[in-house]
């Protein structure tokens, strides 16, 4: 039986969150903790991660929190392909639609890879082809990273930390900017961590059942509250 799609009450904050990458801000404990276990199962994955988001007049906050042991990533340049090395990802969807979403993804060097994603996707056609267009950049963005141990040295790591602030402006087709407590949007919130000489491991706050991420049916709903 499929899992249902989560439900995520992000709360309004009453001024802009400070980023460190350490997810010190004294408001972040006001935000949910929420848990992306195996992406393709839904069971506890080998490390954990949780996630947690905000909002305010201006921008969505979004903090993962990541333990792991071994920390790497080697690209450097902004859009390089850090999904087939380590990052956390957001798939955002304010208007919506059935084809169309923003992917927004930090690695462990605070790399940014952002698109717009246009995705012809259906359950019943899972394999079907998308396109991500990098010339669309969250533009606005902000991120922050914090490592627990040394990179790219294995068994030298804890944990690591990124948080996003992703501004209202970059994102089209919401219905209110900023969101109206009620509103909701579709999203999904990932992890890929990608131990020695082996197979990536996914994470999901809402389970894809398949070995990718790119299912907008499957993304859970950000509610934003008062």
């Amino acid at each position: 039986m499929s899992i249902p799609p989560p439900l995520y009450i992000c709360k309004r904050l009453p001024r802009p969150l400070v980023l460190s990458g350490k997810i010190d801000d004294p408001l972040w404990q006001v935000a949910p903790l929420a848990h992306l276990p195996d992406a393709l199962t839904g069971a506890l994955g080998r490390f954990g991660t949780t996630v947690r988001a905000l909002y305010d007049d201006d921008f969505l906050y979004v903090a993962f929190a990541c333990a792991d042991d071994y920390v790497w990533g080697t690209i450097t340049a902004h859009d390089g392909p850090i999904y087939e090395e380590e990052c956390v990802e957001v798939f955002i969807n304010p208007a919506n639609a059935p084809q169309q979403y923003y992917e927004i993804n930090v690695s462990p060097r605070n790399v940014v890879f952002d698109a717009c994603i246009l995705n012809s996707r259906t359950p019943a056609e899972p394999n079907a082809n998308f396109l991500g267009s990098k010339e669309w950049h969250a533009e606005g963005l902000r991120t922050a990273v914090h490592l627990e141990g040394n990179l790219n040295q294995p068994g030298q790591a804890r944990s690591w930390s990124a948080e996003f602030a992703i501004p209202f402006r970059a994102l089209r087709g919401a219905p209110h900017v900023p969101p109206k407590s009620g509103d909701e949007w579709r999203c999904n919130f990932h992890r890929i961590d990608t131990p020695p000489n082996a197979k990536s491991e996914l994470y999901a706050w809402s389970t894809t059942e398949l070995p990718t991420f790119h299912l907008p049916w499957r993304f859970g709903v950000l509610r934003f509250a008062a």
